[in-house]
């Protein structure tokens, strides 16, 4: 796992959303499980860079955040479970 060190401020709760709600959407975009080597690579970039600069969060903050879509995979297990 990848670490990073190159920034001190403390991300909030929304700011944790945010970071989660991009790296779901570049997941579910490239077809990679959350887990994989990649996606924890991608997961350490986005953070570094939502860190590195306020105007970032502000910028890239949306009013209200798009739904993602479900995948077929997902779809399935619900039907599974219901």
């Amino acid at each position: 796992m990848i670490f990073s060190s190159t920034s001190s401020k403390v991300l909030s709760s929304e700011d944790l959303e945010e970071i989660e709600r991009f790296h779901s959407a570049w997941c579910e975009e490239n077809g990679v499980e959350k887990s994989d080597e990649r996606a924890l690579e991608v997961a350490s970039a986005l953070i570094d860079w939502y860190s590195a600069d306020t105007r970032y969060r502000s910028s890239s903050k949306l009013d209200q955040a798009p739904a993602l879509p479900v995948s077929e995979k997902i779809k399935a297990l619900l039907l599974q479970i219901t």
